[in-house]
């Protein structure tokens, strides 16, 4: 019920302004009789009663007999007590009307349960004790009732919903936590399992860039290719044939021009790695078949080394590309961890932090999927003393999403220096504003203007390039944070080579883009 509604009712001069109608006592009913008579109150929008102390009905309007199903016309031989569900609780909502007037207040807003013809309603009573203006003897009570039946339910059933959602999301919380910890299982299996295949050190293969291992790989496959070639030439085809079937002879001889050529076959890594490895097993599977004692030990030997040593050197590459894989989707579910719980996690006060420690944070979380992804992290004007002042958990994860975005969708340049992301930091409207531009993934100029990267769950067209995972929360969550730090995000992505293709050109959006996703926050001491 609207304050304009309370006001309808109890702006109703019922106590000491009647004396200017009776001098003399008054019973409840001539009150109502007066009352009807001089401020014709039936003909109020509102449902409105009087009733006598033992809650008979002395007069009520048309919404009020529409609300019970009472008679429309003529007397009304009830009492409002007998629609309470509990018919205690009329003694309890008299007494808080009581208690209210002893305050100088009234009773408003009380929901109680009703049952009208067996239904269940519930209404709001808004309910005033009316007092003798000469004795100041309760005579009667008048009210207010509104039928809130639909909104209580809904809100009681949103009140459930709501209980049931934040359950359901501390239990999402639990299972990614979960799924975070065996992933970092994995991590650490894999770190043992490339250190076994490389005979080095962890720290020295991650050194290396995928490309150089891979060109290690493809000269494993054409010493492989040689080998497998002088087996079969080395050897006439009578003693061969007692070795081996001449199916699988002829099944070696087709590989070895994919091997030496495998670049030409198989132009993509990815695809590339898994595919020699296979064969590698295939062709030592086929020698480990040949009999005893009719080809040459040595060249047969040389064959299974070779195939070993590019089994070997595939399934390394594909160790550390599942590794890089595993560490992003560590960091991926993190995110979206913290960004499912930020509703239902305990409040965590606004504080004091300068800049330089959350950019400090942020490198250091990713470190470890920069490292892995082959990504130098280059932070420049470190000497930016700015501070802000926010919660530290959502500021802190906004500027980690930040980063990891701009580590996951870089290119490498070129093959002799590794990819690298910049950050800086700089003062600008009495803001402080943090920078991360990276060189890769084009984001589409349309993409921005519609503000389409900010919507929940939304993925750019381009940012599944090279099987890039991701949520499509990263941008959404930073930009909630920093609205809610009276900040703001910004984007921006652009050709690195102007004018190298044009917009409607097919090859526009397969050049590197420049992209630059800057957080803005009001700077303390500057507002």
């Amino acid at each position: 019920m609207s304050a304009s509604n309370s006001n309808l009712c109890y702006n109703l001069p019922v106590t000491d302004s009647l004396a200017g109608f009776r001098k003399d006592s008054m019973d409840a009913r001539q009150l109502a009789t007066d009352l009807i008579a001089h401020y014709n109150f039936l003909d109020l929008p509102i449902g409105v009663y009087v009733v006598a102390p033992d809650g008979r009905f002395l007069a009520c309007n048309r919404p009020v007999r529409e609300l019970l199903h009472l008679p429309l016309d003529g007397e009304v031989n009830t009492t409002l007590a007998q629609f309470y569900v509990d018919p205690k609780a009329r003694a309890e909502i008299l007494q808080k009307a009581n208690d209210a007037e002893a305050r100088g207040a009234y009773l408003e807003k009380e929901i109680i349960p009703f049952r009208v013809d067996g239904r269940e309603i519930f209404v709001e009573d808004y309910c005033k004790p009316l007092r003798d203006p000469q004795t100041r003897d309760l005579i009667g009570y008048i009210g207010c009732l509104v039928d809130i039946t639909a909104e209580h339910i809904a809100e009681k059933r949103e009140s459930k919903l709501q209980h049931q959602v934040e359950e359901l999301t501390f239990d999402i919380g639990r299972v990614l936590h979960a799924n975070t910890s065996t992933l970092l299982m994995a991590q650490q299996t894999l770190d043992g399992v490339a250190e076994a295949l490389s005979q080095r050190a962890l720290r020295d293969m991650m050194a290396m860039p995928l490309d150089e291992l891979d060109d290690q790989l493809i000269k494993h496959a054409e010493q492989l290719a040689s080998a497998l070639e002088k087996l079969i030439q080395s050897t006439d085809p009578e003693r061969r044939l007692k070795a081996l079937s001449e199916a699988q002879w002829e099944n070696l001889a087709t590989k070895i021009t994919p091997l030496r050529e495998v670049r030409d076959f198989i132009p993509g890594m990815e695809m590339r790695v898994p595919a020699l490895r296979s064969t590698a097993h295939q062709i030592t599977l086929t020698c480990l078949e040949i009999a005893p004692g009719i080809l040459s030990k040595e060249l047969a030997r040389e064959v299974l080394r070779a195939s070993a040593q590019v089994e070997s050197s595939a399934c390394l590459i594909d160790v550390l590309m599942t590794r890089t894989a595993i560490i992003q989707m560590d960091a991926t579910l993190r995110s979206l961890r913290d960004f499912i719980t930020s509703e239902v996690r305990t409040h965590e006060p606004a504080k004091r932090m300068p800049v330089k420690l959350l950019i400090e944070h942020s490198i250091k979380q990713m470190a470890e999927f920069a490292k892995s992804s082959r990504v130098a992290i280059v932070w420049r004007e470190r000497d930016f003393e700015g501070a802000v002042e926010g919660i530290e958990r959502d500021l802190a994860r906004a500027l980690t999403n930040l980063l990891h975005n701009a580590i996951k969708y870089s290119w490498r340049r070129d093959r002799a220096k590794a990819p690298w992301v910049t950050i800086r930091a700089y003062e600008r409207d009495a803001m402080a504003c943090i920078e991360f531009e990276n060189w890769g993934v084009p984001i589409a100029p349309e993409e921005i203007e519609q503000g389409l990267v900010f919507q929940l769950g939304y993925r750019g067209k381009w940012s599944k390039d090279r099987g890039r995972l991701g949520t499509g929360i990263g941008l959404t969550d930073a930009q909630r944070a920093a609205q809610a730090h009276h900040g703001d995000l910004q984007v921006a992505s652009r050709p690195a080579t102007a004018g190298h293709h044009h917009t409607d050109e097919a090859e526009y959006y397969h050049q590197p883009f420049i992209t630059t996703v800057t957080l803005c926050l009001p700077l303390l001491g500057r507002r």
